[in-house]
C-alpha cells in the first residue's frame, strides 16, 4: 500500500502540456469529468469537474470525495451540490464566456454533455479533447513508471502462483478466484479501469474449448463466464490434462495497470499447441526489441501479421473468424486500454515511457495458447515488467 502523492511540480507540468495543447487546438478552456482523466491531472479519485482554461488557474468543483483530494493537489476543491449544481457553478466562477470548449466527447455521457451545453455554453463550439489528453497520458514519467514496475511485480507474483494454483478438475472460476487473491494478497488494487464503451473486463483462466468461445469482449481471447450474461471471465469448465489453459489478467498499484498472459498445461500437450506457442513466445520477443522510440505502432503489428501468415497461422493468429481482433497489443496505465495500440492506422512514431501490452495468441476450436507482457519502451529496446518465464509453465 502506497499514499505517496505525485509532487506538485509534475502536476504543474502535466496542466502545462495540457494547456499548451488547448492553446494550440485554438480552445478557451475545456472541462474535464472523465475519472482517468482527472486522476492523471489531480492526482485524486473522486466526483466532480476540472476546468482548464487554456491560461491560468483552473477551478477544482467536486461533489463527492472531497476529503480524498490530498494537499500535492494544486487547486483547492470546491463544493458544488451534485453535477445537477455544476453549470450553475461554472457560470459564477466566470467561465461561461468560453466561446470553444473542449469536451472528453469519446466517454462523456449525452446527457451531461446536452446539460452542460444548455446551461453553461449554448453558443460556444465544441472540440473532442480526449485524443490530446489520451496522447498526452501515453508518456509515462519516470513516477509513474516506477508505478507500472510495482504493479508489473504484484502480477507476475500472482502468475507464478498459478503454477501451484492449477490442479485436474478445478473449475476455471476457482482457478481464476485463487489467482485474484493471489494478487490481491500481493498488493493488487483490487480495481480497474477500461476506457472502451460497453468493455467490463475481468481476468480470466480458460482451458480446451472455453478460450475459442466467441467473445463479447474486444480482445483475442473467448471468455465464457459463469454466466451466460457474464461477457468474459472464466466459466464453469475444468483444467484437464492435456489441454493448455491460458491464463490472462491485470492487476493495478496506485492507480497503474498492467497485463500479462501464460499458457499452462498439465501433462503433455499436442505439438501443434507447442509450435503455436512457440511461434507466440517469436513474436513477443521480437516486437520487445523493437519497441524503441520511432518504432511506428502499424509497422510492429503488420510484421506480425506477416511472420503469422507465413507460418501458417493466418487464419488463428488474435482469434480466427467474427472474434478476431485486428491489434497486437495496446497502451496501458491509467486504464487497461489506452493509446497508441498496435494496429493499422497508428503511424505515430513511438516514445520513450510510453507502455504496451503486447499478446500475440493463437487461437484453435479446441484451445487457445499465447504470452502477454507489459513493457515500457526505451532506447535499448522494450523493458519487460512483468518478468516469468515466457515457455509453457507445465503444472505437477
Amino acid at each position: 500500500m502506497t499514499d505517496e502523492r505525485f509532487p506538485r511540480e509534475e502536476l504543474a507540468v502535466r496542466l502545462e502540456r495540457f494547456q499548451s495543447a488547448l492553446a494550440g487546438a485554438g480552445l478557451d478552456g475545456a472541462i474535464v469529468l472523465q475519472r482517468a482523466d482527472l486522476v492523471w491531472l489531480t492526482d485524486a479519485a473522486f466526483q466532480g469537474a476540472l476546468l482548464v482554461p487554456a491560461a491560468g488557474a483552473p477551478r477544482l468543483f467536486v461533489w463527492r470525495g472531497r476529503g480524498r483530494i490530498g494537499g500535492g493537489c494544486p487547486w483547492e476543491p470546491e463544493p458544488v451540490a451534485g453535477m445537477g449544481k455544476l453549470p450553475a457553478a461554472i457560470a459564477a466562477a466566470g467561465l461561461a464566456g468560453w466561446r470553444r470548449v473542449g469536451f472528453e466527447e469519446d466517454v462523456l455521457p449525452v446527457a451531461w454533455y446536452r446539460r452542460l451545453v444548455a446551461g453553461v455554453w449554448p453558443a460556444a463550439e465544441h472540440a473532442d479533447i480526449a485524443p490530446a489528453l489520451r496522447r498526452l497520458r501515453s508518456i509515462k514519467s519516470p513516477r509513474e513508471l516506477e508505478r507500472v514496475r510495482a504493479s508489473g511485480r504484484v502480477l507476475a507474483g500472482g502468475f507464478a502462483a498459478l503454477r501451484s494454483i492449477l490442479r485436474e478438475g478445478m473449475p476455471e472460476y476457482e482457478a481464476q478466484a485463487r489467482l485474484d487473491l493471489a494478487m490481491r494478497l500481493a498488493g493488487d488494487q483490487a480495481a480497474g479501469r477500461t476506457r472502451g464503451f460497453n468493455a467490463e473486463a475481468r481476468g480470466v483462466v480458460a482451458c480446451g474449448a472455453s478460450a475459442a468461445v466467441d467473445t463479447a469482449f474486444d480482445g483475442p481471447i473467448g471468455q465464457p463466464g459463469r454466466y451466460y450474461l457474464a461477457p468474459m471471465g472464466a466459466g464453469s469448465g475444468v483444467i484437464r490434462a492435456g489441454a493448455p489453459v491460458i491464463a490472462d489478467s491485470t492487476a493495478g498499484y496506485a492507480g497503474y495497470m498492467t497485463d500479462m498472459t501464460r499458457t499452462y498445461h498439465i501433462g503433455p500437450l499436442d505439438r501443434r499447441f507447442v509450435e503455436a506457442h512457440d511461434f507466440c513466445v517469436h513474436i513477443l520477443a521480437e516486437v520487445t526489441r523493437r519497441l524503441v522510440p520511432g518504432a511506428v505502432p502499424e509497422e510492429l503489428y503488420q510484421w506480425a501479421v506477416d511472420e503469422a501468415a507465413a507460418a501458417g497461422y493466418a487464419e488463428h493468429f488474435m482469434n480466427r473468424g467474427e472474434n478476431k481482433v485486428r491489434f497486437l497489443g495496446h497502451g496501458i496505465g491509467l486504464e487497461m486500454d489506452e493509446v497508441p495500440i498496435l494496429a493499422r492506422r497508428f503511424t505515430e512514431p513511438l516514445a520513450a515511457g510510453m507502455v504496451f501490452a503486447v499478446e500475440p495468441k493463437i487461437i484453435f476450436d479446441d484451445g487457445g495458447v499465447g504470452v502477454e507482457d507489459t513493457i515500457v519502451v526505451g532506447a535499448g529496446g522494450g523493458e519487460v515488467v512483468t518478468p516469468l518465464e515466457l515457455g509453457l509453465i507445465q503444472v505437477g
